[in-house]
């Protein structure tokens, strides 16, 4: 069995974002390598402080945005993955994977100077740093309904069902998305069949991918998982 260690980092993200997407997609995720009996589980090692002078504002044609700088998140992972893999030696772990409730913006001078990301990937010394940001899977005005209960606001109950349905597509696409990016992480590239692999042209198309890998892409991460574990 292979395990990722995964955290989120989090700044203003409301307890409910947390409490039924963040850990409900991890929770769905292992719940689908058990049932296609996949080698492979999510550890939880708690939540990641990035503290909010690491924060960067950002001017974007969409208007004023807060970005987190990928390479100091990249470290942060790294070290954290380190002490983690020192304290549980008897399981095989040499990946983490981290959400970010805010965008990553890169300041490598091969980039653009702010070039926005969504997943990103890193390795270092052989091991697996994987980075997704939430927002853009947000589905439009969850945060506005999220604030109104927070300023406490009666909601009726069409809102509460909103809010409901709001978070509950927030968590189906952040799980595609999660499934996404560790199908990369095992050697699978984007593929053009009913798979999480093929990347969307929008959220829209995204929304009617299945949760799930295609059978090429099974059977590719079956046999990388495979050679990972010496079979």
């Amino acid at each position: 069995m292979e395990f990722i260690a995964f955290t989120y980092v989090g700044n203003f993200v409301d307890r409910r974002v947390i409490d039924e997407v963040v850990f409900n997609v991890f929770d769905e995720a292992n719940r689908f390598f058990d049932e296609e009996n996949l080698p492979l589980r999510f550890l939880y090692i708690g939540r990641l402080k990035l503290e909010p002078g690491y924060l960067i504002n950002l001017t974007t044609a969409e208007g004023r945005i807060m970005v987190y700088p990928l390479e100091a998140l990249v470290e942060l992972l790294y070290s954290r993955l380190l002490r983690e893999m020192e304290g549980q030696r008897g399981i095989r772990m040499n990946k983490i994977f981290a959400l970010t409730t805010f965008p990553l913006v890169s300041r490598n001078r091969y980039f653009d100077f702010y070039e926005k990301f969504l997943g990103v990937h890193e390795t270092l010394l052989g091991l697996r740093m994987m980075m997704l940001s939430m927002k853009p899977f947000e589905p439009e005005g969850l945060s506005r309904l999220l604030a109104a209960g927070k300023t406490g606001e009666d909601l009726d109950v069409d809102v509460k069902r909103q809010v409901k349905m709001k978070l509950h597509l927030f968590k189906d696409r952040l799980l595609k998305g999660v499934l996404h990016e560790v199908g990369h992480s095992f050697g699978l590239e984007h593929c053009h069949n009913q798979c999480v692999m093929n990347s969307p042209a929008s959220m829209e198309e995204w929304d009617l991918r299945t949760p799930g890998y295609c059978d090429d892409c099974m059977a590719k991460l079956r046999t990388s998982l495979g050679d990972d574990a010496g079979g």
